[in-house]
């Protein structure tokens, strides 16, 4: 596992983060603190992930967004009123929108169907996304200490934890079968 995680870790926490990303990072935060991964490696990708998925949802906005916007009468009038927004809160948008989770993609497009300059959104994305990655990658790394101690801990346990765990969820299965197995008697008799 640990070499299958210093392999592909780094793939991993780029294709991540150009998508959505803070899980990514925060398990490669987690995973360096183990030992698997190098911290600034993790920062990095995450950073250029990051940056890739801003700028490729801000371009697609920029080329296909205003086909969208035309075809819906209800979107078309509020353009305007959107482009008014970006106009005054746009950085601060830019900024923030990292931090906003689920909602990333569809504000970035959004923002590209806007007028603003591609050169403004850039400089911000490269802002946010240097920030954002190393904040992110820090939280990752400093929680990975408490998993630390937690493994630790349980290392010495193991014996005894393994067999309980298995146990329990060999337990709850016969429980769920007998139940089920009761309820279908119930229902449709033997």
């Amino acid at each position: 596992m640990e070499a299958y995680i210093a392999k592909y870790g780094y793939i991993g926490i780029f294709i991540g983060t150009f998508l959505e990303g803070e899980t990514t990072v925060l398990l490669g935060g987690i995973f360096s603190r183990l030992g698997y991964m190098n911290i600034l490696m993790v920062m990095f990708y995450a950073f250029a992930g990051t940056l890739a998925g801003d700028c490729t949802f801000f371009w697609i906005g920029r080329r296909f967004g205003k086909t969208i916007i035309e075809r819906f009468e209800f979107i078309k009038h509020r353009v305007p009123l959107a482009n008014k927004i970006i106009k005054h809160y746009g950085n601060f948008i830019i900024f923030i929108i990292r931090f906003l989770v689920g909602v990333r993609a569809v504000v970035l497009i959004l923002l590209g169907c806007t007028n603003m300059k591609a050169g403004r959104f850039f400089m911000y994305s490269i802002l946010n996304s240097v920030c954002w990655s190393i904040l992110v990658g820090i939280i990752g790394y400093l929680f990975g200490r408490v998993v630390l101690v937690f493994v630790d801990d349980i290392k010495q346990y193991e014996k005894i934890i393994i067999p309980v765990v298995l146990g329990l969820v060999v337990l709850l299965i016969l429980i769920y079968r007998y139940i089920m197995s009761k309820k279908e008697k119930e229902t449709y008799g033997d």
